[in-house]
Order: C-alpha cells, then structure tokens, then sequence
C-alpha cells in the first residue's frame, strides 16, 4: 500500500493551527512584547520546518506514484518502487543532507524527476519571492552570524523602503500587514504556505 498525501497535508495543517493557537494564547495572557516576540519567533520557526517536511514527504510519495486525495499524479521521467527507494534517489550515498527551503533547489529538483517539475514548479515560482523571505526569517532566528544579520537588515529594507532600527524578526511577523490591525506578516505567510500546499496536494 502506497503512502497516503492527505496525511501529509493533514499533519502541515495540524502544525499551523497549534502554533496559531499558541500565539493567540498568549496574547491573551498579556505577557510583555519582549516575550510575545520570542514565542511568535518560535511559533513562525516550528511553522516554517512543518512547510519543509510537506515539502519533502509530500516529493517522496509522489516519486513513489502516490496520487493526492483528488486523484492528481504527477508525470513521473524515474520508475520508483518504494520510499527508501526514492529516498536513495535523492541521496545516493545517504550521507548528503536535502535541503527544502530554497525554492529553486526544489524547482531544480523536481524537473529532475517529474514531467515540467509539476506540481512543484508553477506553485513554487508563484510564491518564491515570499518563500525566500521566510527563509531569510528563518535564518535570522537561527543564526546568529553577521552574514544572517545583515540579510535580515536588507530584506527588511526593502520591503518598508527603509530600516527600522532594532527590528528582530518576531516584532517584524507581529506588525500588520497592509495596516490591517487584525492580519500581520506572519498571518500572510501562513496564507502562503496554506494556499501553496493546497496547490502541490489538492
């Protein structure tokens, strides 16, 4: 029996909704910002690798002919058996780490594999610009280099048209976005990834 997509899309679902809920939590606690910023950090953090393993399971069972809970399935160019088949595939030498968090990695990737990289290539370059803003996020919350910093500094530049001294990235994922008090960046990203997932697995 093949692996089933729908838990995968379930078990990405189930992920954002916690962390969601987490934040909502304690807001409603009325911890001071400093705090909120932290736990919003590790919220969007925990949101972000869910979207990576989607990603890589989500790869996984279509290189084994899995069909997606509406019957889609992907042209495929390889003829895979099973997991720890295609798992080899993509490591031979089962040392080399995958990475999923850089859209044009998984775009390459894909058109490796599957006819037109579908269903990774369209929905990844539609979101790419957003995606490798949340890697930048991502990468500013766990690295502490100057390198990191510096991205971070840069990518919120150009997205207000100027810097905002003091910025982390949790105060950034709380401000509003589009000054709609009730939506900030990190609700639009988790719309992001929601929309796209939906698009990779329908």
């Amino acid at each position: 029996m093949k692996p089933k997509l729908k838990n995968v899309l379930r078990d990405l679902e189930l992920q954002i909704k916690a962390n969601n809920n987490l934040i909502d939590n304690i807001k409603r606690l009325k911890i001071n910002y400093f705090q909120l910023e932290i736990i919003t950090e590790f919220a969007f953090l925990r949101i972000f690798m869910a979207w990576e393993i989607f990603l890589e399971d989500s790869f996984l069972r279509y290189l084994v002919g899995t069909k997606s809970p509406s019957g889609y399935e992907p042209k495929l160019k390889i003829d895979c058996k099973n997991m720890i088949i295609a798992r080899g595939i993509l490591s031979p030498d089962g040392s080399k780490i995958i990475k999923w968090n850089s859209p044009s990695d998984i775009i390459s990737r894909a058109s490796k594999y599957f006819k037109d990289g579908e269903p990774y290539t369209t929905n990844l370059e539609t979101i790419s610009t957003y995606f490798q803003e949340m890697n930048t996020i991502r990468n500013r919350i766990t690295h502490k280099s100057d390198e990191s910093k510096q991205k971070f500094i840069n990518f919120i530049r150009r997205k207000f048209g100027y810097g905002i001294r003091g910025i982390t990235p949790g105060r950034f994922l709380l401000r509003k976005f589009n000054q709609n008090k009730n939506y900030s960046f990190l609700d639009f990203y988790i719309d992001v990834i929601k929309s796209s997932s939906l698009k990779i697995v329908p």
